[in-house]
């Protein structure tokens, strides 16, 4: 797959990876990305993905606020090659993960025209070179695992975006790019340090907002997303991206 889009400057990469090396995450709004227009073009597009996500089945108590589609590729540094990895299920070991950790889950998979969108192709190699700058030694190959969550709010019935609390994901690096918001309260992402310190907080509202991060070296959470005055319903959209460096062996 070769993306024929360019979703943000060099500038960008040096940016979030200095920012990593010093603080082991960088929050990102979403202006600084700079999308050409044949990626805005994509980005709108790749956006109705959202109207339709099916349930995640595998939430704590039979719970449905939470919608999902998740996608699995392969890129080799060397080369840019993105293969998508189809059928990919998907693990969380379960000492990071106690709720949903510990089995393979398996959810709706992407459709073929959103694994080869060009604005999320364009993404996935943008955050590559983020993380490739990050690494002290080069991966033979990055595993990265994508999300496309949709967390929803009813009358009493608030979504909770991290149901098991302060966490880490379990891989090497993680990218979060919140898609867009709609009549709801709340959802504010709090990093902290591992030890448990709160380091920063930040309600994403613009298109792009996103946080960056060295898995290992903080812990995450957020805030439930609460229904609005607006309508019966309410939803907060994000794309999430988990990186892990494979080698050779």
């Amino acid at each position: 797959m070769a993306p024929s889009a360019s979703v943000s400057s060099l500038e960008l990469v040096t940016d979030v990876a200095r920012g990593i090396a010093a603080y082991g995450f960088l929050l990102v709004d979403g202006p600084a990305f700079r999308p050409d227009q044949a990626c805005m073009l994509a980005l709108d597009a790749f956006s109705q993905t959202w109207r339709d996500l099916p349930p995640d089945d595998y939430l704590p108590g039979n719970a449905s606020y939470r919608l999902r589609r998740h996608a699995r590729f392969i890129l080799n540094p060397d080369s840019g090659r993105l293969q998508w990895v189809q059928d990919a299920g998907y693990f969380q070991h379960p000492t990071v993960n106690p709720l949903t950790g510990g089995i393979v889950r398996r959810f709706a998979p992407l459709l073929d025209g959103q694994a080869r969108n060009p604005f999320l192709q364009a993404l996935i190699l943008r955050n590559a070179s983020i993380f490739s700058a990050c690494t002290h030694a080069m991966p033979a190959a990055w595993e990265i695992d994508v999300h496309l969550i949709r967390i929803t709010a009813r009358p009493g019935v608030p979504g909770r975006p991290s149901p098991e609390g302060k966490h880490r994901d379990g891989f090497d690096y993680i990218a979060l790019h919140h898609i867009g918001r709609e009549n709801v309260t709340g959802g504010c992402t709090k990093i902290y340090d591992i030890e448990g310190a709160l380091l920063k907080f930040r309600t994403f509202t613009g298109r792009l907002d996103s946080l960056y991060a060295d898995d290992s070296r903080i812990l995450h959470d957020v805030t439930p997303v609460v229904l609005g005055p607006d309508g019966p319903t309410g939803h907060r959209d994000m794309l999430l991206m988990s990186f892990t460096g494979l080698s050779n062996s």
